[in-house]
């Protein structure tokens, strides 16, 4: 269990984030604040999901040295991630729903985050200074 919080502490900490911002009561909110955004909680959706598949993918594509075609395979992890979420909005709260549409902007974050883990993955700048900031220093002295 450690061997797994030590190599993927930046993915669970996304996971607790996301977990909390999911079941927490939202109904304090007034309905118009975002109105100038329409479909708000689907981009919060999106880019929630975007962040943990990119994390999740990221940093096992780092400690296992795998092609993108085995790092494919773990995208139904985050998916069934976001899908138990929805479950439990609907199942262990009066206040939250669960939605086939805040799924679907699951999928699609987690889909682009594939792409750009694709795009990024032998991005010096990423490795070093956004998810490792602690191994190594950012300049000799």
């Amino acid at each position: 269990m450690i061997y797994y919080f030590k190599k993927y502490h930046k993915t669970l900490s996304v996971i607790f984030f996301i977990t909390l911002l999911s079941l927490i009561n939202t109904s304090n909110i007034p309905k118009d604040t975002f109105k100038l955004l329409p479909h708000f909680d689907k981009i919060v959706h999106f880019l929630m999901y975007f962040t943990l598949g990119f994390t999740f993918m990221f940093e096992y594509y780092i400690h296992h040295h795998q092609t993108l075609t085995k790092i494919s395979s773990i995208l139904v992890l985050p998916l069934i991630y976001g899908g138990l979420m929805e479950v439990l909005q609907m199942s262990i709260t009066s206040y939250r729903s669960g939605d086939w549409w805040d799924m679907l902007a699951n999928g699609s974050g987690i889909i682009m985050a594939f792409f750009a883990v694709r795009v990024f993955r032998n991005n010096a700048f990423i490795k070093k200074c956004i998810l490792y900031p602690l191994k190594q220093p950012l300049a000799k002295v």
